[in-house]
C-alpha cells in the first residue's frame, strides 16, 4: 500500500510557513531577495532569448526577438546591481495597479449606486482602499519599497505554505493495485 498523504509534502509545507515568518520578521531582506531573484530569472531569459534568436538560422526575424532579450539582460543587470532599486521599482509597479483598480472599481461602484443596484457601497469602499494603498506605496521611499515587497513575500509564503498542508492533509490513502517489476 502507499498513500496520497507525503511526509515531503508535509515538509514543504511547513518550509514555506518557516519561510514566511521568515520573510515577515526580516521584510526588507525578503523584499531585496524577490528582487535579485527576479533579476536572475530576466538574466536567465535574455541569455537564452538571445541564445535561441541566433540559434534560429535565419528562420523568423531577429530584431524584436533581440530587442527583448537585451531588454531582459539589462534590466535583469540592473536588478542585480540595485536590488533596493528593483524593490522600489516592483512597489511602484503594485502602486499603479492599485491606483487603476481603484478607479475601476469607484467607477463599477457609482454606476450600480445609480442603477439603484444594492451593496455598491462595498466595491466603492474596496476602490478607496485601493487608492489608499497606492498613495501609501507612491510616498514609500527604497527602504519602505523592500519592506512591503518583503510583506508580500512572506504572507504569500505562508498562506502558500497553509494551503499546501490542508490539501496535502485531505488527500485519501489510496491502496496500490499496480506492481512495479
Amino acid at each position: 500500500m502507499y498513500t496520497l498523504r507525503s511526509p515531503m509534502l508535509t515538509a514543504e509545507a511547513v518550509l514555506l510557513i518557516v519561510l514566511g515568518i521568515a520573510a515577515l520578521l526580516l521584510p526588507v531582506a525578503a523584499g531585496l531577495a524577490a528582487s535579485l531573484v527576479f533579476g536572475v530569472i530576466l538574466l536567465l531569459s535574455g541569455a537564452l532569448g538571445l541564445l535561441a534568436s541566433f540559434a534560429s538560422g535565419g528562420r523568423h526575424p531577429r530584431g524584436w526577438s533581440l530587442l527583448s532579450a537585451v531588454i531582459a539582460l539589462v534590466v535583469g543587470l540592473l536588478l542585480l546591481i540595485h536590488p533596493l532599486a528593483g524593490a522600489l521599482g516592483l512597489a511602484l509597479l503594485l502602486s499603479v495597479y492599485l491606483l487603476v483598480d481603484g478607479l475601476a472599481l469607484i467607477g463599477l461602484a457609482l454606476s450600480h449606486r445609480r442603477r439603484v443596484t444594492g451593496r455598491w457601497s462595498w466595491l466603492l469602499g474596496s476602490g478607496l482602499l485601493d487608492l489608499v494603498l497606492a498613495l501609501i506605496l507612491i510616498s514609500l521611499n527604497a527602504i519602505g519599497s523592500a519592506v512591503v515587497i518583503g510583506f508580500i513575500v512572506g504572507i504569500d509564503l505562508i498562506v502558500a505554505g497553509i494551503a499546501l498542508f490542508v490539501f496535502q492533509r485531505a488527500m485519501p490513502t489510496v491502496a496500490s493495485t499496480s506492481t512495479l517489476l
